[in-house]
């Protein structure tokens, strides 16, 4: 069932985020923890709104690579949002905290019901 939220897809402000340090291949994008079809999503969404554009990158010796790179726009859409960019940090990082501590407490409770049996 997909999402009906209103506003901007899950791991669009993401993508945009980890383009600003410059261009990135798929590859190094899967590391901001998209599955990889949500990932592809939101690269092609961001083309079709004109935020990135893909360009193939020549490798000497090998077949070019394709590489992502945020357009004048996708910077521009990155300025308005400067306002909650570190509120997002912060609450995205808190969430990574609390899901380790969630891990932490199964692993626990599966060592306690383990011991039990």
């Amino acid at each position: 069932m997909r999402n009906k939220r209103k506003g901007t897809p899950k791991g669009l402000f993401d993508v945009l985020l980890a383009l600003e340090k410059g261009e990135k291949s798929f590859t190094e994008l899967k590391k901001i923890g998209l599955s990889p079809n949500t990932l592809l999503a939101r690269l092609r969404e961001a083309q079709e709104k004109g935020l990135i554009v893909q360009k193939l990158v020549p490798i000497k010796g090998k077949r070019p690579r394709i590489k992502y790179e945020l357009t004048k726009e996708g910077k521009e859409t990155l300025k308005m949002y400067e306002s909650v960019r570190e509120r997002y940090l912060e609450l995205k990082m808190e969430l990574q905290r609390l899901q380790q501590e969630v891990r932490k407490k199964e692993k626990e409770m599966k060592y306690l019901l383990s011991s039990l049996a």
